[in-house]
């Protein structure tokens, strides 16, 4: 008899995953790094607390906090350099799932100064970087929507929420 593995989140995983990380809430970014081209680490700092928790993002695939170290890279990937700049020393403010999708919303810090990472995980999946106003400053993958709306994921555009 086979056991099934799970090889993507649902959108139920999604959700209780985002349940069961908002006990992470109020941590602060220590740093970030990246493991892969799809996968990246946000290393987080607790005041008196020795162990820093970690939280994998794997573009298309899962999320979740883990105590695992794993091998970095030597040198981080552009990507990882750019999260750094936006996301170091602050907090994890909120987390929620967008609708009923496979998309998350990580805010870091508060008002105008806020950054977002917003992590997709369906089809090839996505992690993406936005300011305050959900304009993006970087990004895994570049891509046009096939749904006629003209909406782009790309640099410079708004992350459409439609």
């Amino acid at each position: 008899m086979s056991v099934a593995t799970k090889s993507r989140f649902t959108s139920t995983d999604v959700k209780a995953a985002v349940r069961d990380l908002r006990g992470s809430l109020g941590h602060r970014c220590a740093n970030v790094y990246d493991l892969n081209e799809r996968t990246y680490l946000i290393k987080f700092a607790i005041p008196g607390v020795a162990e820093k928790p970690i939280l994998l993002l794997e573009s298309g695939i899962r999320f979740h906090m883990t105590k695992y170290t794993r091998d970095k890279s030597d040198t981080p990937s552009p990507f990882a350099m750019k999260l750094r700049k936006f996301l170091r020393t602050k907090r994890l403010e909120d987390i929620r799932q967008l609708g009923t999708d496979r998309v998350i919303d990580f805010r870091f810090g508060t008002g105008e100064s806020a950054s977002h990472i917003i992590l997709e995980l369906y089809a090839s999946g996505n992690i993406i970087l936005t300011d305050a106003n959900f304009e993006i400053h970087a990004l895994v993958r570049s891509h046009d929507f096939a749904d006629g709306t003209g909406a782009k994921i790309a640099v410079g555009e708004s992350y459409p929420f439609s």
